[in-house]
């Protein structure tokens, strides 16, 4: 089994190692700059020869910092839009890219939708044969 949100949660350090990253959603508000991540759904499809092509949807959303005299909170989200769209393009831990990534600011928060998609040959439990006894000859005639 792979661990999708740990690689996630790698590649976002790698963009912004000093963001809180919460995998829960926390019961208090979330003071940024922080980011949430989720899963939005996850399907497997059979296909010949026992493989099975799976395709996770995930969410981040990004909280800036509201404290910051810097810049606004809408101009945060554009600027780390910017970034991941940017920077983040694979899950270097798993070796998979991302497709239709997709972004929108909602709310003083960047929400990041993107899809991973992979082919697993799921483990064959079946019981092996073993030992195997033969009597037979060769028929003249």
């Amino acid at each position: 089994m792979i661990d999708i949100t740990s690689a996630i949660v790698n590649e976002l350090k790698r963009i912004m190692p000093d963001a809180m990253i919460y995998r829960e959603n926390p019961e208090q508000a979330i003071n940024g700059p922080a980011f949430f991540i989720y899963e939005v759904k996850s399907e497997s499809q059979k296909e010949l020869m026992a493989y099975e092509s799976r395709r996770h949807d995930y969410c981040v959303m990004w909280f800036p910092d509201r404290k910051s005299t810097i810049s606004g909170i809408h101009e945060q989200c554009e600027q780390m839009r910017s970034q991941l769209l940017d920077k983040f393009q694979r899950l270097t831990d798993l070796a998979l890219g991302l497709f239709n990534k997709e972004t929108k600011i909602e709310e003083g928060a960047l929400h990041f939708t993107f899809a991973l998609r992979y082919r697993v040959v799921p483990v064959d439990e079946t019981p092996k044969l073993t030992t195997f006894e033969h009597q037979g000859g060769v028929k003249s005639g």
